[in-house]
């Protein structure tokens, strides 16, 4: 078996048994659905959503992705620029991260009252979560370039902006990719929270609603589906790193 099909089979192995045990304990303990659904019972829950778990998984995706595009266009140029400025760096570096202390589900149903209950408040909440550890990475990967580099671009006679874009930013492109797969997994728990305090539709408002009625089975259904986006939008930017900037995949610290 190459190393390719072991890191492709030996997962699937790994999950198929580890719920062929999670269903041997269910049955062999008796334990009431309503603590532990077995994998057949959150089975059984999907099919009695039926087309609901997959139009309110298309209303949470909408918000992931949005969310998360946002969190990019703030979160990589606000690494370049606390990196790169260092007045800018003192003064507001330590103010994102105070702000970024601060549990986003504590202040949740706040937001909900300054910007009201669309999709807006949603969107803030998910993009608040997310765009941290895409800044974070953003400005290792600037700061890790090479002072050699550097000093060749200065000889050369590249303007700041032109050190940025051509020297800068590729050396940083592997760092990026690494806060962008922590970003675009803590954007789905931002979509989440900002569902359970602002939403009448999406994977989140089915779990309250569903956790309300005692159908836990229907919960774990949807949180299942959760996990299952998650897993896909994080191989998704795997895959856009491989595909087109394989080149700095060597470098990658993650």
């Amino acid at each position: 078996m190459t190393a390719t099909q072991r890191r492709i089979v030996l997962p699937i192995v790994t999950f198929v048994l580890f719920l062929v045990a999670w269903q041997v304990v269910s049955w062999g303990l008796k334990i009431p659905i309503y603590l532990m659904p077995s994998p057949v019972d959150i089975f059984n829950g999907a099919m009695k959503l039926g087309p609901a778990l997959f139009r309110n998984t298309g209303e949470t995706l909408g918000t992931i992705l949005i969310g998360f595009a946002l969190s990019c266009a703030v979160g990589i140029p606000l690494g370049v620029l606390v990196s790169v400025n260092r007045l800018t760096s003192e003064a507001i570096y330590p103010l994102i991260v105070f702000l970024n202390a601060i549990p986003i589900v504590a202040i949740a149903p706040i937001l909900v009252v300054i910007f009201g209950t669309d999709a807006t408040t949603r969107l803030i909440i998910v993009t608040l979560i997310a765009f941290f550890p895409i800044m974070v990475a953003t400005a290792s990967g600037i700061l890790d370039t090479p002072s050699e580099m550097l000093d060749l671009a200065r000889v050369a006679g590249a303007s700041p902006l032109t050190e940025i874009l051509t020297v800068r930013l590729p050396h940083a492109t592997a760092f990026i990719f690494g806060g962008l797969r922590i970003g675009v997994t803590v954007a789905v728990v931002g979509a989440v929270v900002a569902e359970f305090v602002n939403a009448n539709k999406g994977l989140g408002f089915l779990v309250t609603s569903s956790t309300a009625q005692f159908a836990i089975p229907q919960a774990m259904a949807c949180v299942v589906m959760l996990a299952l986006i998650s897993v896909i939008l994080y191989e998704s930017v795997n895959w856009v790193h491989r595909l087109f900037f394989s080149w700095s995949i060597r470098n990658d610290p993650a």
